[in-house]
């Protein structure tokens, strides 16, 4: 009995230093809030300054900002993430931002045009994808439809930051993305819907 007394007596001790033990092991392990947002941001249209350690990628490659970075309401704001523009609320959701004179796009019936890899679809405020990103081109929507295209170009000439867009096949969308006039017209001969 007594060596158990003497054995519980020296470890009496080191179990009140085990939680102390257990923060210090933990420590290095901490993660570093620099390296959970390791991309840069800078607001649009803005001063040009960067702010370090402002975005990064969810699992799926979608940028999502550090809480804080937008403060805005209303519309969602523009940001610049790694020189690239995307739409932001204040709870750090992103979406890409199709690039239209010189700023992000217009919100016409609520909605904007969002592009990713190259295809064009459409987000609203929530910034929720109602039109998946499937076209090569597509104007705004006006009075509920949109026109769209695949296998259409934007030409620039001579240096003009505006540019055409030309061939492919036209239809008409609507604002859940169902195809309302089909996709197999040139431009100049797309019918009116209905």
């Amino acid at each position: 009995m007594a060596l158990t007394m003497k054995v519980v007596g020296r470890v009496r001790p080191l179990l009140l230093l085990l939680p102390l033990l257990a923060v210090l092991s933990c420590a290095g392990d901490a993660p570093d809030p620099a390296g959970d947002w390791p991309l840069a941001c800078g607001s649009f249209p803005g001063p040009s300054d960067a702010v370090a350690h402002c975005a990064r990628r969810d699992p799926s490659g979608e940028v999502v900002l550090r809480p804080g970075v937008v403060t805005g309401e209303g519309t969602p704001d523009a940001v610049l993430v790694e020189g690239e523009l995307y739409f932001a609320l204040t709870s750090g959701k992103t979406a890409p931002a199709l690039l239209f004179d010189n700023g992000p796009d217009y919100w016409v019936e609520g909605l904007a045009r969002t592009v990713r890899d190259g295809k064009i679809g459409f987000v609203n405020q929530d910034l929720e994808v109602v039109v998946p990103r499937t076209w090569d081109f597509a104007f705004p929507f006006e009075d509920g439809l949109a026109q769209v295209c695949t296998g259409c170009l934007i030409v620039h000439e001579d240096g003009d930051e505006h540019g055409s867009v030309r061939g492919g096949a036209w239809g008409v969308i609507d604002r859940q993305g169902r195809v309302v006039v089909p996709v197999a017209h040139d431009r100049e001969s797309l019918p009116s819907p209905g």
